[in-house]
């Protein structure tokens, strides 16, 4: 045995001769390091995940060459879906203990997978700008960030827990309790996952604690029942010595009974299974066929309809005709299943020339052949609307509200009409916040829209005053 300070061969198990450092202290110290990171390990499986990083914390604080304990909080780290940490540990271990590490094989694994790393590196973008987005009181946007954080990393038990935080703020409470359940069943202990599902539970007034049924006593006197530890031990109060030929007849009869059973219960139940499951799939065959032929019949009422508006369009005028042909050509590529060519004939539509009819037909196969177009539209317009230019953020939203009005769950139609409230242009804002208030009524944003509805119409009607005045004194002029 050598010192762990100077290396020198030890002649004294207790303490160095060279330089005299005890051997005895330290021996302790590598113990309880290594019992520190048993009770470490066993409330990680166990998923106390909080109280294992504690545990691992003090074993790496008595003995920082730990490379098990060190490699294991790693592991917890990655569990609850903070990589950089997982990573740190990791790479310090690898470079205590270069050879045979299997932290060396846990980098690899993350290094071998770009895809991997560059998931990592949004989310932990995405987390901080929903942080940025809370800082400066846009809980919607960073509602919108968290999820598509979870979306990626779904076991960022931060992210669960700043999104919980998110709903209660906004009095969303079955939402905060779900996502602080899917915290917990990731970490079960968890300090900051506990003390928010308390808050939740003194605002709701709901306690989700399961109360536990008081075990019930057997009142047969034949058996004897008792408790050791936590099992319940059940067996009979007498016991009686079989012999040989009653063990052999108890042996027959049980076979005897097993195979009726078998033959009387088992096979009708297998052969009713295997008729159900047929009559199942025959069910579903048929709705499936009926809903094909009720899809077929619809296509071909809006084809009919599409032909009738476009025979009338070219009664009326020869450009608007060419608007209906090319919708047809649009709706035929379309129903082929050939996204680029109905986005090309889709492109030289003007939607102005149709009828109510066929704008719904155009305004429906333009979403599914520019849903990306309509996801940037709409981050433009948040974007800028974030950043105050509101004629910009008018611009996009206006065009994703045109398409549908509930479009990322409204929130298109309310940066629009707070988009016109702010550019002064208060009859549009007040068109968009009662379509908002009707469409989602009890929320937050509805009580918002009605309080902006009751603030705008006065001045609305002002406005019409004024203007039907000016056009009377024009008139007498």
């Amino acid at each position: 045995m050598r010192c762990v300070k100077c290396g020198a061969v030890l002649n004294d198990p207790g303490y160095c001769s060279s330089c005299g450092t005890e051997i005895t202290i330290y021996n302790k110290l590598i113990r309880l390091s290594n019992t520190y990171y048993n009770m470490g390990l066993e409330k990680a499986k166990a998923r106390n995940l909080s109280g294992a990083v504690k545990d691992l914390r003090c074993s790496l604080e008595l003995n920082k060459n730990n490379i098990q304990a060190r490699n294991l909080l790693g592991l917890i780290c990655f569990e609850v879906g903070d990589v950089v940490s997982a990573l740190t540990e990791w790479i310090i271990s690898k470079n205590l203990e270069p050879d045979k590490n299997i932290a060396d094989e846990y980098i690899r694994a993350i290094q071998a997978n770009p895809a991997r790393l560059d998931t990592i590196n949004q989310t932990i973008k995405k987390y901080n700008q929903s942080l940025l987005y809370c800082q400066q009181g846009s809980e919607d946007l960073a509602i919108i960030q968290l999820k598509k954080v979870l979306s990626l990393n779904p076991k960022l038990v931060k992210a669960h827990q700043l999104l919980a935080l998110l709903y209660i703020k906004t009095e969303e409470y079955d939402r905060a309790g779900r996502e602080l359940r899917r915290a917990l069943a990731i970490d079960k202990t968890d300090n900051v996952s506990l003390y928010y599902q308390a808050e939740l539970e003194e605002i709701t007034g709901k306690s989700q604690a399961r109360s536990q049924k008081p075990e019930k006593e057997s009142k047969n006197p034949d058996i004897i029942s008792y408790t050791s530890g936590n099992e319940t031990i059940i067996m009979p109060a007498s016991y009686k010595d079989n012999t040989g030929v009653n063990v052999l007849l108890n042996i027959f009869i049980g076979l005897v009974v097993g195979v009726a059973l078998m033959w009387f219960l088992a096979v009708p139940a297998k052969v009713q299974s295997v008729r159900s499951q047929t009559a199942e799939q025959i069910r579903e065959y048929s709705d499936q066929l009926a809903a094909r032929q009720a899809e077929i019949s619809e296509l071909q009422n809006q084809l009919a309809a599409l032909q009738g508006d476009e025979e009338a369009g070219e009664a009326e005028e020869g450009e608007g005709g060419n608007s209906y042909e090319l919708l047809i050509d649009a709706y035929t590529s379309f129903q082929a299943q050939d996204s680029e060519g109905a986005a090309e004939a889709l492109d030289q539509v003007d939607p102005e020339q149709l009828s109510d009819n066929a704008k719904s037909i155009y305004n429906q196969i333009y979403g599914s052949v520019h849903a990306d177009e309509i996801q940037a539209l709409f981050d433009a317009g948040s974007a800028a609307y974030e950043s105050r230019n509101y004629e910009e953020a008018v611009e996009n939203l206006k065009r994703v509200v045109d398409y549908d009005e509930r479009y990322s769950d409204g929130y298109a139609l309310y940066y629009l009409a707070r988009s016109y409230e702010n550019l002064g242009q208060n009859a549009e804002a007040l068109e968009m916040f009662r379509i908002f208030a009707e469409a989602y009524p009890g929320t937050q944003r509805a009580t918002y829209s009605n309080n902006a509805i009751a603030r705008l119409e006065p001045l609305t009607a002002q406005e019409e005053t004024e203007t039907q005045q000016d056009e009377a004194q024009e008139q007498a002029q």
